[in-house]
């Protein structure tokens, strides 16, 4: 083996050979009665590239997904992309006007969606091909794309199924309009951000037949040339006489009333508020109770139309707005300007300020599905979040304040809308262009020319990507029960294998910011369309931070690209980094945290080395760990197919475990032995446990500290004698086939984690082979990713000898660190004198041998009281133990003396300057939460080493 582990070579090599052989698909289980684990990616964009968020989701999605390989579950990991309308047409756009100075409307629609497809065809890889870099065990035989076939079917009968019950439906409604890509959006899709630069106009507007004016505030002028009324409150006293009378609305030819509203509050502002039910989603609700015209005054690039006047048509609105407000000082209506804070929402792809237009579009009503999510939640407070607080009330809370989703988008590239025009205007919504000429009786028809939201076919993803097309069929699944009669109903359920195997899925992993968008929208087609959840639980990440605590834009340039992070650490390094920040909350990305875990990844592959340089008549053998792996080896012994194991053997064992418990070999094992493989065995209960539950970091601190610690700082110690001895013999075979075994169920516990360089290390160890397979994948080639997943033993966690081994490392640990504080040179070997209890004393006694060893140490002198010479350095370890190391002859006293207190004197400057930066509130409101907590905790280390360094200087005088 090279000294260092080479991920680079690993991932390149073990990738291919996992996905040319198959592991990855649910078939490669052998199990007819495999129970069945599944879990949906989140479709990227088909134009995307892999980034940190990308990175965290699909570790844990992985993670998950090899556990449960492991663990004989049928595994389906299904990935795919998505067609991502806006920004992929956007991405042609660009590429067609650079190569070919051509807009899509020269070219038309059908050249332009063929030029989409062919950039998909060339472009659209670069995702997948990352994916495939991350480690991902997804199926690829199973890539799905949401604008294939099989989807697109499923899309066009949810449609006319919805439009057909009357969910679906067309009407003129105010809009979020983007002016630059010329598409309406969702109000997920926009994002509001507030400014402190605005301004709050005050117009002044004259009653006819009158000198009267009344006033209006608005922060968009210009679209007062579009305002059919003004509206006061009926009770204000100001207004009551104006009620019912006219304005001649300034700068146009149009005369205006003054109506009464609930909508104004008469506390707010000048209690009259100017009404333009075209341009504002309130004044449409307002026009639409008092008849008002709707009047639109824009065009979709937000420059004026004809509407808004010969002064102004062609104008961008904003040089309308200041036109409009020069008008009006020069007509003297003009009351005055104040700055004011603006909330403005934009869109979030290409960050334009987005107009409230009226425009007429299609609409899903979704007080149905809605309430179908709520009933559920409310009866099996499903699906479960991950954390619970807060998704679980804002998911709720959405829901129940939920409007009706705008679903038409004017776009070239998705899913066009299903629905046909005659001349007349008469609409035909069709699965099929034939069947709208045979609904509609002619072939005269126009196709709408709009396109479904790209998160309409998202909806479906859970579902659809399984095989489910829309086409009913009868299932006894969806029987109905009445008192007397058992009725068959019909419903959407198609008898495909994937669908019945994998829907629903088992969880879903995906960040807050599409829990709107996305998840709920899943739940509730799920539920219409199928009768049930798309997943029983959803975990939530947070987001990866830049090292200051920033969000990654590319505005800030702050970005960091997951190739550039795998190129110089490693995939299984990264992956560890991520799984280990994975709490659910935010957490700042930081380079000394991935290097740790790149350390991580070499200390096992030189712990590993070591093994195998003290190999030579080691194989794997489980016997020992426990007695009823003892059992298990000698029945499997007994029968002609060895890898069947049936609910006879298990009663079986039942019956001789006690037998082989009352002979048990951990007894004849020393307690370095007996202590390792309770650590293993509790691991291993542990990380099952933290998985469960979604508790990555939990499960990737558990793993490291077994492996960093306990295996290669400890055991490989304690042993090390033991198995570089010279000569043949059973002993050190014996010790060097358990340290092997030990390390085989490790690095399997670690395998979903770091899966690269686990099966390179596994592939080195002795005589492995398909023979350690889970039974549900015996015929299958040897790797590491088809082992069972250790479960742990509880009957195998030995406290005593755990108890017994942590005195003996914190009391080596202590000697090692008096040893460091004090400037004892390594080649010294000090006396020890240790006070302790009768049973301590025995356990010390009992290791003394390897107490010398690692601590370095000449002698060990153990008694009830500490009796040392005076010039010792002292400690005290758990249970009330005393040590102490005499110093005379081993150091200078005057010299350590000056190294001390030099060293005091700069911890207590570098103490009182942390102290006076975090006793600054501006510090503290201002710096990343991180940072305050990085000086806290350096204070509270500064003031153990502080105290550490006075109990060492005591010792010297």
């Amino acid at each position: 083996m090279e000294k260092a582990y080479n991920p680079t070579e690993a991932e390149s090599t073990h990738y291919k050979r996992w996905e040319e052989r198959g592991y990855f698909a649910p078939e490669i289980n052998e199990n007819p009665n495999a129970e069945a684990f599944s879990i949906v990616i989140p479709p990227p964009n088909v134009t995307g590239s892999l980034h940190m968020g990308h990175a965290l989701q699909h570790t844990l999605m992985d993670v998950l997904t090899r556990r449960k390989r492991m663990q004989g579950y049928r595994t389906l990991f299904l990935v795919g992309v998505d067609h991502a309308g806006i920004s992929t047409q956007l991405m042609v756009t660009r590429q067609l006007k650079k190569d070919e100075h051509k807009t899509p409307q020269d070219i038309g629609r059908e050249t332009f969606t063929e030029r989409v497809w062919a950039w998909k065809e060339k472009y659209g890889g670069t995702i997948t091909n990352q994916i495939r870099r991350e480690g991902l065990s997804v199926d690829w035989s199973r890539e799905r794309f949401t604008m294939e076939e099989s989807l697109s079917i499923a899309v066009r009968n949810v449609f006319v199924r919805l439009y057909e019950e009357g969910w679906i439906y067309r009407g003129t409604r105010i809009v979020n309009w983007c002016p630059r890509d010329k598409t309406v959006l969702s109000d997920l899709e926009v994002k509001e951000e507030t400014r402190k630069d605005g301004k709050l106009y005050y117009l002044k507007y004259p009653i006819k037949d009158s000198n009267k004016k009344i006033t209006v505030a608005t922060t968009r002028p210009e679209t007062m040339l579009g305002d059919t009324a003004v509206a006061v409150n009926a009770d204000d006293e100001r207004y009551k006489d104006l009620i019912g009378k006219t304005i001649e609305l300034p700068l146009t030819d149009r005369e205006i009333p003054i109506i009464a509203d609930e909508y104004v509050d008469a506390e707010f502002g000048t209690g009259a508020v100017k009404i333009t039910p075209a341009h504002d989603p309130n004044d449409y609700e307002v026009g639409m109770r008092h008849n008002l015209e709707k009047l639109v005054v824009m065009n979709d690039d937000a420059t004026m139309n004809a509407n808004a006047g010969a002064d102004f048509e062609g104008l961008d609105r904003y040089e309308a707005r200041e036109k409009v407000v020069e008008k009006f000082e020069e007509l003297g209506l003009l009351e005055r300007i104040d700055d004011y804070e603006v909330v403005l929402p934009h869109c979030e792809r290409c960050r334009t300020v987005v107009e409230p237009l009226l425009s007429e579009q299609w609409f899903v009503n979704m007080s149905e599905m809605r309430d179908m999510a709520l009933d559920l939640m409310q009866k099996e407070h499903a699906p479960h979040f991950y954390p619970n607080v807060p998704h679980e009330k804002v998911y709720t809370t959405w829901l129940e304040n939920l409007k009706d989703w705008t679903i038409s988008r004017q776009l070239w590239w998705g899913h066009q809308i299903p629905a046909w025009y005659d001349k007349a205007g008469n609409v035909y919504v069709a699965r099929t262009k034939e069947e709208a000429i045979k609904k509609a009786g002619t072939d005269k028809l126009a196709q709408d020319s709009d396109v479904l939201d790209t998160w309409f076919s998202s909806a479906l993803w859970a579902f659809s990507t399984l095989g489910w097309t829309g086409e009913e069929v009868q299932s006894p699944k969806s029987k109905v029960q009445s008192q007397e009669t058992e009725q068959l109903t019909t419903d959407n359920r198609q008898p495909t294998t994937d669908l019945e195997t994998f829907y629903p899925t088992d969880v879903l992993v995906t960040g807050r910011d599409i829990i709107f968008l996305w998840v709920s929208r899943m739940v509730m087609t799920g539920l219409k369309f199928l009768g049930e959840k798309p997943f029983k639980d959803v975990i939530i990440h947070g987001t990866v931070l830049d090292k200051n605590g920033q969000r990654m834009s590319k505005t800030k340039n702050n970005g960091i690209d997951p190739l550039d992070v795998f190129d110089k650490y490693g995939v299984d390094a990264t992956r560890m980094t991520l799984a280990g920040s994975s709490t659910g909350a935010d957490f700042a990305w930081r380079d000394e945290k991935v290097e740790s875990f790149r350390n991580f990844a070499n200390k096992i592959w030189n712990a590993t080395r070591f093994c195998l340089m003290n190999s030579e008549g080691a194989q794997v053998d489980y016997t020992f760990l426990n007695p009823k792996a003892e059992a298990r080896e000698i029945i499997k012994t007994l029968k002609d197919e060895l890898r069947e194991f049936d609910e006879e053997d298990e009663e079986f064992l039942d019956k001789v475990i006690p037998e082989f418990a009352a002979d048990n070999p951990k007894e004849n094992l020393s307690i370095a032995d007996r202590w390792i493989i309770s650590r293993l065995n509790k691991t291993a209960l542990n990380v099952n446990k933290a998985l469960e539950n979604y508790q990555f970091h939990e499960a990737v601190q558990l793993l490291y500290h077994f492996f960093w610690d306990d295996f290669c700082d400890w055991y490989i110690e304690l042993v090390k004698d033991e198995i570089t001895s010279e000569g043949v013999n059973t002993k050190r075979d014996t010790a060097r086939s358990r340290i092997i075994t030990i390390l085989e169920q490790a690095l399997r516990l670690l395998h979903p984690f770091m899966p690269f360089l686990t099966e390179e290390l596994w592939h080195k160890l002795p005589e492995v082979s398909h023979a350690l397979h889970n039974c549900a994948y015996k015929n299958a080639a040897a790797t590491i990713m088809l082992t069972d997943y250790p479960q742990g033993d509880a009957s195998m966690i030995d406290e005593k000898a755990e108890s017994e081994m942590q005195a003996v490392i914190e009391l080596i640990s202590k000697v090692r660190n008096i040893r460091a504080e004090m400037n004892i040179k390594p080649s010294d070997k000090p006396a020890i004198y240790v006070a302790a209890n009768q049973d301590l004393q025995k356990i010390f006694r009992e290791n003394k041998a390897q107490i010398l060893k690692l601590a370095r140490a000449d002698e060990l002198k153990i008694s009830e009281s500490l009796d040392a010479p005076k010039a010792s350095a002292r400690g005290v370890l758990s249970g009330n133990v005393e040590i102490a190391i005499p110093l005379e002859g081993l150091i200078d006293f005057e010299k350590e003396s000056e190294r001390l207190e030099n060293q005091l004197t700069k911890l207590n400057t570098e103490g009182e300057r942390l102290t006076r930066q975090l006793a600054n509130k501006n510090f503290i409101e201002k710096a990343p939460v991180e940072k305050v907590n990085e000086l806290r905790n350096r204070v509270a280390e500064i003031q153990q080493q502080t105290a550490a360094l006075r109990q060492n200087l005591t010792a010297l005088k």
